[in-house]
């Protein structure tokens, strides 16, 4: 015959009402989160998504308050937890048949697919390569080395240009020629 587990929910509550403490207190110190405290505490197994997370938050609070909670870890395997919060085994459960497996077609073109993907792949790395060839040649930069001659402006436009606009006096009088300008001081 099986024996009764103690109920673990007043065990944590008079434990941790024994030590004075709140659950605003404890969920200070725990950094656990004061709805999962409370769940504990009403032995409402319902609020987790899996027996895992339940027997690390019990295990956590109980370890935190010094209550032995492991006939109640032991009882949280995952193959004990109903998600309507009971404890009690699914072995009494009736089950429900395998469903038989769909056919698989014979022949399902293992070779072919296999020639398929390949032709595919060679295909994708072709097009790579000529896409990087096509922009390499449209966009690529002069050589360092190599000289470009300056685009040469006519001399009508020149002597246009010399007569229309003439010196700034600023720059007459603040640069000398040939001399560098003076360097900007920064202060932070």
């Amino acid at each position: 015959m099986v024996e009764p587990i103690e109920q673990i929910g007043i065990k944590l509550r008079l434990a941790r009402e024994s030590a004075g403490l709140s659950l605003d207190d404890v969920v200070f110190r725990t950094q656990l989160p004061k709805s999962i405290l409370g769940a504990l505490e009403a032995e409402d197994f319902s609020v987790f998504a899996s027996p895992v997370y339940a027997k690390s938050f019990l295990s956590q609070y109980s370890e935190f308050l010094n209550v032995d909670a492991r006939a109640w870890l032991d009882a949280l395997e995952p193959g004990s937890f109903a998600p309507g919060g009971s404890l009690h085994p699914l072995l009494d459960a009736p089950r429900a048949e395998a469903a038989p497996e769909p056919a698989v077609p014979a022949g399902g073109g293992g070779w072919f697919a296999v020639i398929g993907l390949f032709g595919l792949s060679a295909a994708l790395v072709y097009g790579v390569m000529a896409s990087y060839e096509f922009f390499e040649t449209r966009f690529a930069r002069e050589p360092a080395g190599e000289v470009v001659p300056e685009p040469r402006i006519p001399e009508a436009v020149e002597a246009v240009s010399a007569t229309v606009l003439p010196k700034p006096a600023i720059q007459a009088q603040d640069e000398e020629p040939g001399k560098e300008p003076p360097r900007a001081i920064i202060v932070r």
